[in-house]
C-alpha cells in the first residue's frame, strides 16, 4: 500500500493527542485529589459551624421530638419546594445518604441525628477532622463542641463519595475527550490537506511542463518544509539541462568537425578509383587513413568533453600518484614524439610521492592532452618537459608542462580554453578540443591552470595547482 502523509499525519496526531490527554487526566487526578479533599473537608467545617450556630441557645425551649421529624421530613418529595429546587433533591439523594450529623448532649445522648445516621458515635468526641471506620465503612467527620450549651456536633461524609466524585470527574473528562475526537479528527484532515495543497500544485505545475522545458520551480510560494525538495528537483532540472545541452553541442560539434575531413575523405576515395597507376592510389589511400585518424581524434575528444560536467563534482575520489600517472602517460605518447624527433622527459623526486585526491581517469586524460598538445606544437627535434613538484609557497601540488614551441600570444591566452579554437598560423593539426577539455578536467577537480612563458623566453608552459 502506498502511504499516505495525511493519513500518517491524522493517525499520528491523534495517538499523540490521545496520549498527552490521558497523561493530563491522570496528572489533572492526582492533582485534583488534594483539591477536592481540602473543598470537602471545609464543606463539612462550614456546615458543622451553621448547624451549630441554630442550636447555640439550647436545646430547652424546643420540641426535639418536632425538629427531629422535620429534619426526617425534609427531603421527602411533598415538601413545597419549586421544581429546579425538587430535581436537584432528586438528583443529589445518594449525597444526602452519605452526608449524616449528630447532635450529643453532655450526659453522652443522641438529641438529633440526620436520616439514616449510624446511632454510634461518628467521632470519638475531639474536636477537629478526623476519619472513622463504622459499620465497615469510611467517614471524614468534623467535630465541634459548644461550651456554652455543652452540645457536641459531629458533621460527617462518607469517604466513597468522595471517591466516586473523582471518579465521575474522570469520566466526564474521559466522555468529553471521545466526544470532540470526531471532530478533532475531521479538522486534523482538512487542515493537514489544505497545508499538502501546495504538493499538488507543484506536481501539477511539473506534470503539465514539456519534455524540453526545464527552468527551476519557483521556491518562493512553496512552504519551508518542501523547500529542500523543491531546490533539489531544481537541481535535478538544471542537470537534465546541462545533459540536453551537451548532447545538442555534442551532435553539432560533430557534424561540423567531421564535415571536412569525411569530404577530404571522399575526394580521396573518388581519386584512388580514377587513379591510372599503384602510386596516384597509394598516395589517396594514405591520404584517406590520416582523414581517418583524424576523425577519430575528434570523436575520442568530443566524447571526453561530453562525458565532462564540471558542474557536478567528484563522485568518491580517491587518491592519485602525479608521478606514476605521468610517467605512464608519457611512455604511450613516446611513439608520437619520436616521429617528429622530439624529446620528452619527466623530472620530479620519486623519493617523496605526490598525491591528490582526485579520479585516475580524469587526472590521465589532463596530462595526455597537455603532453600530447606540446608535442604536436613543438617543432622537429624539439623538448617537451614535464615536471612535478609540491609548490611550497603555495602549498599545492603543481604539474608544469613546458614545450619549446611558437607559445601562445598573451592576448589569445584565454581564448585557447574556448572550443575549437585555435591559434593562427600554426600548421599543426588538431581538434581545438585539448585546452578546453583539460581546463574542464581542472575545473572538475577544483584545481587552476595557468599559461606562462617559460624561463628561456619562448614555448609555453603550463601549470596545473592541485589542492
Amino acid at each position: 500500500m502506498t502511504p499516505s502523509i495525511r493519513a500518517y499525519l491524522l493517525i499520528n496526531l491523534l495517538l499523540s493527542v490521545t496520549l498527552i490527554t490521558s497523561i493530563a487526566i491522570i496528572g489533572n487526578l492526582f492533582l485534583e485529589h488534594k483539591d477536592i479533599q481540602t473543598q470537602l473537608d471545609s464543606q463539612l467545617l462550614r456546615s458543622a459551624l451553621q448547624i451549630q450556630a441554630l442550636f447555640s441557645d439550647g436545646m430547652q425551649n424546643r420540641n426535639i421530638s418536632l425538629v427531629q421529624k422535620n429534619i426526617s421530613d425534609s427531603m421527602k418529595p411533598e415538601v413545597q419546594l419549586n421544581k429546579a429546587s425538587q430535581q436537584l433533591i432528586k438528583a443529589s439523594k445518594n449525597y444526602h445518604d452519605k452526608m449524616s450529623f449528630q447532635l450529643w448532649d453532655e450526659n453522652g445522648k443522641l438529641i438529633l441525628h440526620s436520616k439514616a445516621t449510624p446511632t454510634v458515635p461518628l467521632s470519638d468526641g475531639k474536636t477537629g477532622l478526623s476519619t472513622r471506620w463504622i459499620n465497615s465503612e469510611s467517614w471524614r467527620v468534623m467535630t465541634t463542641f459548644n461550651k456554652q450549651n455543652q452540645l457536641t456536633l459531629m458533621v460527617a461524609e462518607r469517604s466513597d463519595f468522595r471517591q466516586e466524585l473523582e471518579n465521575q470527574l474522570t469520566q466526564d473528562s474521559i466522555f468529553i475527550m471521545l466526544l470532540t475526537y470526531p471532530f478533532l479528527g475531521v479538522m486534523i484532515w482538512i487542515i493537514v490537506g489544505r497545508g499538502l495543497a501546495i504538493l499538488r500544485k507543484v506536481a501539477e505545475e511539473v506534470s503539465h511542463r514539456k519534455p524540453n522545458y526545464l527552468e527551476p520551480v519557483n521556491v518562493e510560494v512553496v512552504p519551508t518544509e518542501i523547500e529542500p525538495l523543491v531546490r533539489e528537483l531544481n537541481h535535478l532540472f538544471s542537470r537534465l539541462k546541462g545533459a540536453f545541452e551537451r548532447e545538442k553541442r555534442f551532435a553539432a560539434d560533430a557534424a561540423h568537425e567531421l564535415r571536412t575531413p569525411l569530404a577530404a575523405i571522399s575526394s580521396q576515395v573518388q581519386v584512388a578509383l580514377h587513379a591510372e597507376s599503384m602510386s596516384e592510389i597509394k598516395n589517396a589511400m594514405e591520404k584517406v587513413l590520416k582523414g581517418v585518424d583524424r576523425s577519430t581524434h575528434v570523436v575520442q575528444q568530443l566524447l571526453t568533453m561530453s562525458r565532462m560536467v564540471p558542474d557536478a563534482g567528484l563522485e568518491k575520489p580517491h587518491p592519485v600518484n602525479l608521478q606514476k600517472q605521468a610517467a605512464e602517460i608519457i611512455m604511450s605518447l613516446v611513439p608520437l614524439a619520436i616521429e617528429k624527433n622530439i624529446e620528452v622527459g619527466l623530472e620530479t623526486d620519486e623519493s617523496q610521492p605526490i598525491t591528490i585526491l582526485g579520479n585516475g581517469t580524469s587526472i590521465g586524460i589532463l596530462i595526455r592532452n597537455l603532453v600530447d598538445n606540446a608535442i604536436r606544437y613543438t617543432p622537429e627535434g624539439g623538448e617537451v618537459t614535464v615536471k612535478i613538484e609540491y609548490d611550497k609557497n603555495q602549498r599545492k601540488a603543481l604539474l608544469r608542462v613546458i614545450d619549446t614551441g611558437p607559445g601562445i600570444p598573451e592576448e589569445l591566452r584565454e581564448r585557447v580554453f574556448e572550443r575549437f579554437f585555435r591559434v593562427v598560423g600554426t600548421n599543426t593539426k588538431g581538434s581545438g578540443l585539448g585546452l578546453s577539455i583539460a581546463a574542464q578536467i581542472v575545473k572538475l577537480h577544483k584545481a587552476k591552470l595557468e599559461l606562462h612563458t617559460p624561463e628561456s623566453g619562448s614555448g609555453l608552459e603550463v601549470r596545473v595547482y592541485f589542492e
